[in-house]
């Protein structure tokens, strides 16, 4: 029985804990109003997920992906999915570069990060991370984290496809929740899902070829799996998130230290502050990949040590640093 069917995919409840994903051989673009049918289609993209999902998995990222069935149909943890999903892009192309009116092929210094509703009527809005919060579509921990996660996969990803002369564009990431609570990638990851530009001649590779009529798409797509699968040895990469722990008094408890300082401020002259309340914070460095059960970890740490839970409270924010970054940071502290 289907439990689902989108696009591409059908989604078949297997039990409580379990799904079965199919692959179908259907292509579409511009929210379905191009579509159609390509031989060996779906068999391409389920063996594309298999081999970045089991990649991912060995970096220790939490994914839906259990195990093969056949080549076009995959086992996975049931879970809910988000109704937003996040954008990764390190170089400008595509419904970007007609939103702000930018050139393609602009190579961002940073990654950018955008959330999008996943709505085909109102054509998937760009939507912040605030909106989808106070509009309940995601928590504030939800969003945090999944940031900090596509981050993380956007810097193993870029290491994977390096190795086969590909360069990452932009790539979409859907999540979903598990009864638990906790975040898993979820969805699949092929070249439907993601911009691969050939590094030496910039030839695309990937959905834009169905999408501006290139042809050969599934061609290109046969390259990327068989290129994948060429892979004997995973690149080395040695993962770093941090943590920020805020803690606060609760407003109900009174801040003798803030007041004090206030009364300081207030006779030098400081007039317009109100009042002073007075916290504390900690950084904590993981080496480990931002995921749920670290944002637990960093939860109980935070309640059982950092804090006092009768008269504090606590924030958190988890981030994930790359390499470069964390190199840079040294740098400029030395």
């Amino acid at each position: 029985m289907v439990t689902y069917s989108g696009k591409a995919k059908d989604v078949i409840v297997l039990n409580n804990e379990e799904v079965q994903i199919n692959f179908r051989d259907s292509i579409s673009a511009f929210d379905g109003d191009k579509k159609e049918e390509l031989a060996e289609k779906g068999m391409t993209n389920c063996l594309t997920s298999v081999k970045l999902f089991e990649i991912l998995n060995e970096y220790g990222f939490n994914t839906h992906f259990i195990s093969k069935i056949n080549d076009t149909q995959l086992l996975c943890k049931k879970v809910t999915i988000l109704p937003v999903e996040v954008v990764c892009r390190n170089i400008s192309v595509g419904s970007f570069c007609r939103r702000y009116s930018f050139e393609e092929g602009i190579k961002f210094e940073q990654p950018i990060i955008e959330f999008f509703v996943k709505d085909d009527e109102y054509h998937d809005p760009l939507i912040t991370e605030t909106v989808a919060v106070q509009m309940k579509l995601i928590t504030e921990n939800e969003a945090i984290l999944m940031e900090a996660i596509t981050r993380a996969v956007n810097e193993v990803l870029i290491k994977i496809f390096d190795l086969i002369s590909l360069q990452l564009v932009d790539f979409k990431l859907e999540f979903g929740r598990t009864t638990e609570g906790q975040l898993f990638l979820a969805d699949e990851i092929s070249a439907d899902t993601m911009r691969l530009w050939e590094r030496k001649t910039g030839e695309k590779k990937d959905k834009d070829r169905y999408r501006q009529n290139l042809g050969d798409v599934i061609v290109h797509y046969k390259d990327i799996l068989e290129r994948l699968n060429s892979i004997l040895k995973l690149p080395d990469y040695k993962p770093l998130s941090t943590v920020q722990v805020i803690i606060k008094l609760r407003k109900s408890v009174l801040d003798p230290a803030g007041e004090v300082t206030f009364r300081s401020l207030s006779r030098k002259g400081f007039k317009r502050i109100e009042s002073v309340r007075l916290g504390k914070s900690a950084e904590i460095a993981f080496n480990a990949v931002p995921s749920s059960e670290l944002q637990s970890e960093i939860e109980e740490i935070s309640e059982k040590i950092l804090s006092n839970p009768l008269i504090e409270d606590f924030e958190l924010k988890i981030q994930h640093h790359s390499e470069k970054s964390e190199k840079s940071t040294l740098m400029k502290n030395r």
